[in-house]
């Protein structure tokens, strides 16, 4: 049980930072203006936050 909520928090947090990243890159204005090393930057964190949701999703599944 400890380590479902553990999991679960995990994943809550993965898909705020998610949300936030997204955010981010859908503002057209920040996409326009930024260096291309920064959105390169932003783009690997996405990617990142979603293999982490996707790993924290299996793990779940897995204990359920």
């Amino acid at each position: 049980v400890a380590e479902k909520e553990k999991i679960e928090k995990e994943l809550e947090y993965a898909r705020g930072f998610l949300k936030s990243v997204t955010a981010k890159l859908s503002n057209e204005r920040f996409v326009q203006n930024a260096k291309a090393d920064v959105l390169e930057k932003e783009n690997a964190k996405k990617a990142d936050a979603e293999a982490k949701i996707k790993a924290l999703e299996e793990n779940l599944a897995r204990l359920n």
